[in-house]
């Protein structure tokens, strides 16, 4: 498995914009999604944070905190039309966090108390899945 050290770029049809996530300097990036809107990406990183970035100038718009995040590549993802982030964690746990306020509003446990690494979304719709090294 290979990680970025950092860096992020994001790409149009045509071209590469920019590095927009420069601010990451030593922290390998494990999963980046765009908002609904194009006017930010969802970044997450092996410091257990997940970043909120404004893509016009790459500044931090908030920050979720709360899962483990070390050793493994964790998938976040946005839901309910961009209100909430969700994530999985080393700890087995599935995370949702408030969007603007950045407060964890779920945690659930799942995948046996083992990793839970990719989590999935309906963009504007409630359904999302989860998955984990469980084998389920």
């Amino acid at each position: 498995m290979w990680m970025w050290l950092g860096v992020c770029f994001y790409y149009t049809s045509s071209s590469c914009l920019a590095d927009i996530v420069d601010v990451f300097y030593t922290e390998p990036i494990t999963s980046v999604e765009q908002t609904r809107d194009g006017n930010a990406v969802l970044v997450s990183t092996l410091d257990s944070t997940i970043r909120l970035i404004d893509k016009g100038n790459g500044q931090m718009l908030q920050g979720y905190r709360g899962h483990t995040n070390k050793d493994y590549r964790i998938r976040s993802c946005l839901g309910l039309a961009d209100a909430v982030v969700i994530s999985g964690s080393e700890d087995g746990q599935l995370y949702a966090w408030n969007l603007l306020e950045g407060k964890v509003i779920e945690k659930l446990k799942a995948h046996g108390g083992k990793v839970a690494s990719a989590v999935a979304c309906n963009g504007a719709g409630k359904e999302w899945a989860s998955a984990g090294v469980d084998g389920e």
